[in-house]
């Protein structure tokens, strides 16, 4: 495929992508370096330095790369490491203008129906416990070798995607890049599989007579590998049984592994990246990054309990204004209605007030139309970054408590959210953090073992008075 019909097709398949308003790069670009780009252009704390390609682009292109970088990270403080997004825009840059490409990778960080690129140190390093457990299945061969001859495979795939954007040769990354950009991060996943099925066939055999580790050695098979490349996309895309719902569920899984090692029990991992961590009945001023929240009618809530439950945020969520999805004074007390007024949004929040005016709730971390995914019987679903709070009278919040803990099964630490359409349900393991009934008015609060919480209300059956559901816009 030559340049212009390469430069034509990139565009035509980042239009479905959500983008930013067309002119917002030039403005930023003024804004920051100054008319003629006067103003010194930061190094990027985005990405990683060390693997990172500019790909060929002289000295005006490599200037054009940091000031996108830049203006990505001012405009966007949510993403906080994307270590190839340097690389990306490097490689875009050959096939766009700057606007065009700043708008293309804004897409792909924005993007609803599938993910294109990671936000955060967390999901990095669960992508590469996605890879490791993706080869075990489907590339056992290479994964039986680096097994043998690593002290530890997370070290190996942890340059998994270094494997694409590092090590193969332009030809072969452009072909990749046509695919990726239609069909998102499934279609690298699908790449270095194939990497490692190529690598077993070809490489395996003669890695212990050349003495070099793993790492090395993959390495070096990428830079020259054995089949063309559209046979090598062809045999990626060969690879049968790999769907986004499976690429879903081991990220999620990940995610709550790699929680579970790092955090600290009393400090949920909902509060990186926000400055400075507010818990156990602390609370900031600040929302987020920079963010002042908008008025919001709300029964339940004032600006400043607001500004208490946005302090306790995930980065991604404090940077966005509440977005008032249910509300019992105005919809109604019915659980199914609350349902569909608010399934079809992730992540939200739970608000509740009591007859005595206590008010708690949760941060819930996953969709409740995932309910509908579970069989007859109740079953749980979410991740660890769902969370408890306090308000009234009491502020505090109770994060989730991780797989560490060997006083409590692993089940039980797992048991986010449930729920059917005759009971809401929040924690589990000894008893329900909130259990909301059908008519939204005779519920209770037990202690539980998923967030080692204490009831949150004076008494463990209350009566709603009112009861509000968050989104984030």
């Amino acid at each position: 495929m030559d340049h212009i019909m390469r430069r034509s097709l990139w565009s035509h398949l980042s239009s479905h992508l959500h983008k930013a308003y067309s002119s917002i790069y030039e403005e930023m670009d003024k804004e920051l370096f100054g008319d003629g780009g006067k103003n010194a252009v930061p190094v990027s704390v985005l990405v990683d330095h060390k693997n990172s390609s500019y790909y060929f682009l002289n000295t005006h292109g490599i200037e054009t790369v940091q000031k996108i970088l830049a203006v990505l990270a001012h405009s966007n403080p949510d993403i906080t490491y994307s270590p190839v997004i340097q690389s990306l825009i490097s490689l875009l840059l050959h096939y766009m203008d700057p606007s065009q490409c700043y708008n293309t990778v804004y897409g792909l960080f924005r993007n609803k129906s599938d993910t294109f690129l990671t936000l955060n140190k967390l999901s990095y390093n669960a992508s590469k416990l996605v890879m490791r457990d993706l080869s075990k299945k489907y590339a056992r061969s290479s994964y039986s070798y680096i097994q043998r001859n690593s002290t530890s495979s997370e070290t190996v795939f942890h340059d998994w995607l270094w494997w694409i954007f590092r090590d193969l040769p332009f030809q072969y990354l452009v072909r990749v890049v046509d695919c990726y950009l239609l069909e998102g991060v499934k279609v690298l996943h699908r790449v270095a599989i194939a990497m490692l099925i190529l690598f077993s066939k070809h490489a395996v055999k003669q890695s212990p007579q050349t003495g070099l580790a793993p790492q090395a050695s993959i390495q070096q098979f990428c830079h020259k590998l054995p089949v063309r490349g559209d046979k090598f996309i062809k045999m990626a895309f060969g690879i049968r049984g790999l769907t986004r719902k499976e690429l879903r569920k081991l990220n999620v899984k990940n995610e709550m592994v790699i929680n579970s090692r790092t955090k600290n029990l009393t400090t949920s991992p909902s509060s990186w990246s926000l400055g400075g961590e507010a818990n156990e009945g602390q609370s900031t001023s600040k929302a987020g990054p920079g963010t002042v929240l908008q008025s919001t009618s709300s029964a339940a809530l004032n600006m400043e309990l607001f500004y208490v439950i946005w302090s306790w945020l995930p980065a991604r969520s404090a940077v966005c204004q509440p977005l008032l999805l249910y509300t019992s004074e105005e919809h109604g007390v019915s659980l199914k209605t609350l349902y569909a007024k608010t399934e079809e949004y992730e992540p939200t929040i739970i608000v509740i007030k009591t007859t005595s005016n206590e008010v708690f709730g949760a941060f819930c971390s996953s969709s409740w139309e995932h309910r509908k995914q579970c069989s007859k019987n109740i079953s749980y679903f979410g991740t660890g970054e769902t969370f408890l709070f306090t308000l009234l009278p009491d502020r505090k919040k109770y994060p989730w408590v991780g797989y560490n803990r060997p006083d409590i099964a692993r089940n039980a630490a797992s048991m986010f959210m449930a729920g059917d359409n005759s009971v809401l349900i929040i924690g589990g393991g000894g008893g329900n953090a909130i259990m909301l009934d059908e008519n939204l008015i005779h519920c209770r609060t037990e202690k539980t073992e998923t967030f080692d919480n204490i009831p949150l209300c004076s008494t463990e059956d209350f009566e709603c008075k009112v009861v509000e559901v968050f989104a984030f816009q």
